[in-house]
């Protein structure tokens, strides 16, 4: 009971704000006896609404997980959809490959349309093919697999030729 009688004295007391500023509205210097102009109290803002969770729809039999894309993302804070591509392994393979032919200066940065060479970054665009290949052995669909034989050999004869060139 006290500690009820507590809680509602505490709740109905409330804090006062006083302006302590030197001047006025108006701009003229307050005196220091006068009683000073308290604001009403603001009104909080209302709480956030939040959306209901929605129900995410369950896989079709017939369809597998993998063969799934993902739906794209939202833009941050815009709330529009991008334009992205699938994200998925070949997308991966490829956004490594294309670094590692703007570091052997093969193409141009994108951007700039600059020709860079930087070997180091580009053996270490290959040596990342390289361990995904190793790391992804056997879980690959076929054309995963073909990708992954045909581009990397490519991409290593054009370091060695590159290497050789600035040497």
């Amino acid at each position: 009971m006290a500690s009820e009688r507590h809680e509602e004295e505490q709740a109905e007391q409330a804090f006062v704000i006083s302006d302590k500023r030197l001047f006025t509205k108006e701009g003229s210097r307050r005196a220091p006896d006068a009683p000073r102009e308290t604001p009403p109290p603001a009104q909080p803002p209302p709480p956030p609404r939040r959306e209901a969770p929605r129900a995410a729809e369950p896989p079709r039999a017939a369809e597998s997980p993998r063969a799934t894309a993902p739906p794209p993302r939202p833009e941050a804070g815009a709330g529009a959809l991008r334009d992205l591509p699938a994200a998925d392994f070949m997308m991966l393979v490829n956004m490594l490959v294309t670094n590692a032919m703007v570091f052997l200066g093969q193409m141009p940065a994108p951007g700039s349309q600059q020709y860079l060479r930087n070997l180091p970054q580009a053996q270490h665009m290959i040596d990342l093919l390289m361990v995904l290949r190793d790391k992804t052995r056997g879980n690959l669909s076929q054309e995963e697999e073909q990708m992954m034989q045909d581009l990397l050999p490519q991409l290593q004869m054009a370091y060695v030729s590159v290497s050789r060139q600035g040497a």
